[in-house]
């Protein structure tokens, strides 16, 4: 592995300090801090915070893929899923897991609609948040990392964090979905008007 460390990326934004800055621009300038101010800026800290880990989870999670070239390594320890890997699947919800399943198989927005039971613009919705979550801008960016993390996923830790989806759900995937209570709401209809039924 590289010296190159994500945490020399973030140290910088981790060692300002939000607070002190403020504060002397505000006596500065003649004003005091008052309770208010206090409470926007405490509140701003916790927000600066939650982005910067955020930030750090994309940003190791993106640099492990450009380092390894998008290929899969070798090794049992590189197999495994890293800290920021398991929260991002952590954090998806079981129809982002879907979606993210169905941008791997290369499959286009009307192509997931029908199997969701959703229109296009909800897909739309449900692929810029998989996109937000992941760190890319691109469909095709969010399919080629999500394959290397799915790619060393374990099999049973990957069903518990996507809510009951299979590893290999997109590519098993049949008309009649016994999984598509995970991701398909019961009041949606489905195509010829009936609802799914597992």
């Amino acid at each position: 592995m590289n010296n190159f460390s994500t945490t020399n990326l973030t140290n910088s934004l981790r060692q300002r300090k939000y607070k002190e800055r403020f504060e002397n621009q505000l006596l500065q300038n003649g004003s005091l801090l008052n309770v208010k101010d206090q409470t926007i800026m405490a509140n701003a800290n916790e927000s600066i915070r939650f982005d910067i880990a955020r930030l750090e989870a994309k940003v190791d999670i993106i640099l492990n893929h450009i380092m390894n070239g998008g290929k899969q390594e070798t090794s049992s320890q590189s197999k495994e899923l890293n800290a920021a890997e398991l929260a991002l699947l952590r954090g998806m919800t079981t129809k982002q897991h879907v979606v993210l399943q169905l941008l791997i198989e290369g499959l286009r927005n009307q192509d997931i609609a029908p199997i969701m039971g959703i229109g296009e613009n909800t897909v739309k919705l449900h692929v810029r948040s998989v996109c937000k979550k992941i760190g890319v801008k691109t469909r095709g960016q969010a399919a080629m990392v999500g394959s290397d993390i799915l790619n060393r996923a374990n099999e049973d830790e990957y069903q518990k964090l996507s809510g009951g989806l299979p590893l290999d759900w997109s590519s098993n995937y049949q008309t009649n979905d016994r999984y598509a209570p995970l991701y398909v709401s019961s009041t949606t209809p489905m195509e010829g008007g009936r609802f799914n039924e597992a």
